[in-house]
């Protein structure tokens, strides 16, 4: 749920915000398929198609694109729908590619498991 502290004056919510939560549920996703931790490496073109208002339910849903030998490209889409309107309102506000990079022990780049 969005609240008022992740919002502007004009009850929208942070870009910044959304952002972080992309970056969090693709990082999850990375990390899963890669079966090891991952680091953010790029983030590419983010549309905000719809503004995410205050009150709002958020439902961030990633998945995996591309998998390279260290690095996996994961699709991040954020769907929002108003607090009590129900599954009716839902609707994809934002969307977006961000790729991670695989680390061993030492932070260094390593191969994407299986």
């Amino acid at each position: 749920m969005v609240f008022p502290e992740d919002t502007n004056p004009l009850g929208n919510a942070f870009g910044g915000y959304v952002l972080g939560l992309m970056d969090k549920v693709g990082s999850y996703a990375a990390a899963r398929r890669a079966k090891k931790p991952v680091v953010t490496v790029a983030v590419g073109r983010v549309e905000f198609k719809v503004p995410i208002r205050s009150g709002d339910l958020l439902e961030i849903v990633a998945r995996v694109e591309r998998v390279g030998r260290t690095s996996l490209t994961v699709e991040v889409q954020v769907f929002k729908e108003r607090f009590g309107g129900g599954p009716e309102t839902r609707e994809l506000a934002t969307h977006g590619q961000l790729v991670y990079v695989a680390i061993d022990e030492e932070g260094r780049p390593t191969q994407v498991d299986g």
